[in-house]
This record gives C-alpha cells, structure tokens and sequence, in this order.
C-alpha cells in the first residue's frame, strides 16, 4: 500500500487525491474529443469533469461525514471515507450547474459524460487500493486475495481486494459505452446504459465487500444500484429504437 508520496513541508500528497487529478484530466480529454466531434467548444470539458470531480467529491465526503458524525479522526478532506451515491449526487448536481451554465443541453451532455466518468471511477478506485481506504472485501482464500497492513484503514485479514474488480469492471464499461457513442445518440440513452452497467458492477461486487445490509437483504449501494438499472434500461430501450438526435460519429 501507498496512502501518500511523502510530505514537503505542511503539504502531504496522497495517492488517492494523485489518481482522482488523474482521473479528471484523462477523463476531460476523452470529454474534448466527443465535444469537438459534436460541433461544442472542447475547451470546456476540464471544467467540466473539474466541477464533476469537485462535486463528486465533496457528496462522497459528506454523505460519509454525516454517517460517521461524532466519530473520531474525521476529516472533511481526508483521502478516505468516500461514499459511492454521495459522490454521484454531488458530481450530478455540480454538472448540471455548469452545463446549464454553458448552454449545453442536458441529455446530450449527459451521453458525453457517460464513458468519462465510468473512466474517471476506474482510476479513482486505484487511488482506493493504493490508499488501503477500508474499500476492500470480506475475507478471502483466493490466490489474489491480499492484506492492508499499511493501509489508511488497515488490516491483516486476507481480503478480496474489490478496488481491484471495480477498476477491471469499470474500464470494460468505458470501454463498451465509448465504442457505442456514436450509435445511442438519443438524449440520455448512452448515460441511461452507463446507469445499467455500472449499476450491474456495483451490485454485484457488494457481494464481496464488507457491507452491512439495510434493506431487503441488500446493502445500500446494492439498493441505488437496482434503482440505476430500472432508470437506464427504458433510456437505453428508448435510444434503441428510435433515431438520435444528435448525429452519429465514428467510434
């Protein structure tokens, strides 16, 4: 495990907040090349996936914060403590801001950010691994099962090192929704398989994580995951079988 690269001063790096500036600026240039490809100002697209990545953030954070109120050792900007649908709702809220702002309508913005973001979540995971963030599973005796002795939230424990899963998942999705770009161009119906997808990987990698269940035998995450794949499969259908409204481009 690697939590920081070492400190100059006051200022220590962390892996996680390295990988997350990773993650925006490869993200913003996958962004650039699907604005310029539809007529938009690609100059747009680091602010954008900069508000996203602030936004997302700062949700993950406190949705953490107010679950573990009171506790000790909580930062608001520490590295660790980041809650999945926190983050997809503070990211949501800040892109709809800015690309309200930026006259950019909403569901074509949307299938824009669709393939971003799933890779954006894939490297910010591997920020998660190196951090040792607690993000891991449930005991394991796989061959690849792997302890955290150093981690932010360490154990000795054997454990399915399910940062690991979601960063594989997550770069078949953007893979998948970056080759489908330029075939569900219907407003939302490329964000709508994003929801599906990535709804899927959640779900089932929360079978392997060491997550306390709330409701109806699921955890939480599981629960928002449902509810992401019951939204995206009507605008996935929908981009089916109608034509889109934005034109098609390569893949």
């Amino acid at each position: 495990m690697l939590p920081s690269f070492g400190s100059i001063g006051p200022f220590t790096f962390y892996s996680f907040g390295l990988m997350a500036a990773v993650a925006i600026v490869l993200a913003g240039i996958f962004l650039a090349t699907d604005l310029r490809q539809r007529g938009y100002d690609p100059s747009s697209a680091l602010e954008i996936m900069f508000a996203g990545g602030i936004g997302g953030f700062l949700g993950a954070r406190i949705y953490y914060a107010v679950e573990h109120w009171g506790e000790p050792g909580e930062d608001l900007f520490s590295g660790s403590g980041l809650v999945w649908y926190g983050g997809v709702a503070g990211g949501l809220i800040a892109v709809i801001l800015l690309t309200t702002w930026r006259r950019i309508p909403l569901g074509v913005m949307a299938n824009m950010v669709a393939a971003p973001l799933a890779l954006a979540y894939a490297i910010g995971r591997i920020g998660c691994q190196l951090a040792g963030d607690g993000d891991y599973g449930r005991a394991t005796d796989l061959p690849w099962g792997m302890s955290y002795p150093e981690g932010t939230v360490p154990t000795m424990e054997i454990v399915h090192p399910t940062p690991v899963y979601e960063t594989v998942a997550m770069l078949v999705v953007f893979w998948v929704l970056w080759r489908f770009r330029g075939r569900l161009t219907t407003p939302w119906s490329l964000f709508g398989l994003y929801l599906v997808l990535s709804g899927i990987e959640r779900l089932l990698v929360e079978f392997v994580r060491a997550t306390p269940v709330t409701f109806a035998g699921m955890t939480t995450a599981q629960v928002i995951s449902v509810l992401f794949i019951i939204i995206g499969l009507p605008l996935v259908w929908r981009g089916i079988t109608r034509n889109g409204a934005a034109p098609a481009h390569p893949a």
